[in-house]
């Protein structure tokens, strides 16, 4: 079915080729679908980003090169890490051609959510802010890109239903590996016997957590560090 991209509204747009985009800039190979959208009479989407980690980085690159996408600011503790940001924005701008607007950079992220002119959060924190930053940028009338683990409970999972129902959200999970084309085929493969009867399947979810009481020797809080 061939897509009216001249009728895409900004919400639409949020919920389809802005979110998408962003897992498949993982992909080496696979450039994102950028022009599909070229001639789209689409609105600007501003961004904030919340949390700025390696994963923030890599959905950076790919939000900034979709048309029409404008990353207004960040927020996280680390100043190290908002100062980066601000580094690989200006640096991607410069590969695009593109005037690099000022970035603003803010240790509290409720900072970031209070700016009237920015239209959608990425939420790219260690997976116990998720739900708490989510449900704020709900209340704040931001739609959000948040990532994986939705929540950390199953009683967060259900709060945040409530908030984004009730406020109106858009939100997408950055699950990849559910999502992806190649992840489903690889499924689909399995489903229907192509690589015949599995009897076994192994699964490894990285090294034991370090014993209790910690013996890790006392550390000094990095300067910056919030």
């Amino acid at each position: 079915m061939k897509t009216d991209f001249a009728q895409v509204s900004r919400r639409k747009f949020l919920g389809t080729s802005l979110l998408s985009a962003a897992g498949l800039s993982f992909l080496p190979g696979i450039s994102i679908a950028s022009e599909q959208i070229q001639a789209a009479d689409i609105h600007q989407i501003r961004l904030g980003f919340v949390g700025v980690g390696r994963q923030a980085m890599g959905i950076l690159n790919g939000m900034m090169r979709i048309p029409g996408v404008e990353v207004l600011a960040c927020a996280d503790v680390y100043a190290i890490k908002r100062e980066r940001f601000k580094l690989r924005v200006d640096k991607i701008n410069g590969e695009l051609g593109k005037s690099t607007p000022k970035i603003d950079l803010y240790a509290d992220y409720k900072d970031l959510l209070a700016r009237p002119d920015i239209d959608a959060v990425v939420i790219a924190t260690p997976d116990h802010w998720h739900a708490l930053i989510a449900i704020d940028a709900c209340k704040a009338g931001k739609d959000i890109y948040l990532e994986k683990p939705l929540t950390f409970t199953i009683k967060e999972g259900q709060e945040l239903v409530k908030a984004v129902r009730s406020h109106g959200t858009v939100l997408a999970v950055g699950s990849q590996q559910r999502s992806e084309v190649n992840f489903q085929h690889a499924a689909r493969m399995v489903l229907k016997g192509r690589i015949g009867k599995v009897k076994q399947v192994l699964v490894h979810v990285g090294q034991p957590e370090h014993p209790i009481p910690y013996d890790l020797e006392k550390q000094e809080i990095p300067a910056g560090l919030e």
